[in-house]
């Protein structure tokens, strides 16, 4: 109870005012800090940092194409497509036949297939995964090829750096590696991964130690296995330890991971100088003991 109320106490200094003491149980143990890209270190701003186009084929038409496909998926490249084409987008019937998470396939007027997606959507007809974030594919042949890069919430990325002097920081990306996510001041970066593929890495890395989970990603989420969840999502309920938070609250992370370790220590230091005192006032109770004894034996 008196540990209780200190935590409280100090966790109240940094600013923690309301945080329930049950789920940041364990805390301070984790050694390893996974972050599925999320709002925390992304801003969902994009930039078209490279077009690849077959010799056939314009490069304005493939970027027309593909900012077609792009806005009937729904994708957040859309907006940096249609600035790059530069022109309005005409009317051209689409018939959708698949629209996932990582892409969607059509066919057009013609009943041509054309699909854009990542590598793990059309990998059946791209020969290797050369890191692109979107491929474009007509009638089975690649035609175009694209690489985006993010902008990054500088404010996430000093809270990643804190993070990474506490602990093994590990980074998760649906998209292909870029220049980008090379600055970013994680230990190992995994990138290019669907969700069933990102699951087994945090499953991996759980087996090697305590981990917790920064993610905002509903798919993580319900699939994900980790030790404590760290998210902005009010509405998560995954059977683990999970401490919902807003985005101040997620910059006071690391401090809140320190000040935990700090209490710890302090609880260990305690322990060992209550046994030390312990054994101390058997040992001599034990002595004393003897020595009356032989006081006795003598008389």
């Amino acid at each position: 109870m008196v540990v209780n109320k200190k935590k409280l106490r100090l966790l109240k200094k940094i600013g923690f005012n309301n945080i329930n003491l049950q789920q940041i149980k364990g805390l301070e143990k984790v050694k390893t800090i996974i972050f599925s890209k999320n709002q925390l270190i992304g801003t969902g701003k994009y930039e078209l940092k490279k077009v690849g186009h077959r010799s056939t084929i314009k490069e304005k038409s493939v970027v027309k194409i593909a900012s077609q496909l792009a806005k009937l998926w729904g994708s957040p490249y859309t907006d940096v497509l249609l600035k790059k084409l530069d022109e309005g987008l005409e009317d051209e019937k689409f018939t959708i036949i698949e629209k996932m998470k990582d892409g969607i396939s059509v066919t057009d007027e013609n009943e041509k297939t054309i699909m854009l997606g990542t590598y793990s959507f059309v990998q059946g007809f791209v020969k290797k995964n050369d890191n692109h974030t979107l491929y474009l594919i007509k009638n089975k042949i690649l035609i175009g090829k694209f690489i985006f890069t993010e902008q990054w919430n500088q404010e996430g990325v000093d809270v990643a750096k804190k993070l990474n002097q506490i602990g093994n920081l590990v980074y998760l990306d649906s998209e292909p590696e870029n220049g980008n996510s090379k600055k970013l001041p994680f230990d190992k970066a995994y990138t290019n991964l669907s969700i069933n593929e990102q699951k087994t890495v945090i499953s991996k890395l759980r087996k090697k130690a305590k981990t917790a989970l920064f993610t905002t990603d509903e798919d993580l989420l319900l699939k994900a296995d980790f030790d404590f969840l760290i998210t902005q999502r009010a509405d998560s309920q995954p059977n683990n330890s999970v401490v919902n938070i807003d985005f101040e609250g997620l910059k006071k992370i690391p401090e809140l991971i320190s000040t935990l370790r700090k209490i710890l220590t302090q609880l260990k230091y305690a322990l060992s100088i209550f046994i030390v005192l312990n054994f101390s006032v058997v040992l001599y109770l034990l002595l004393n003991g003897t020595v009356i004894h032989r006081l006795f034996s003598l008389s």
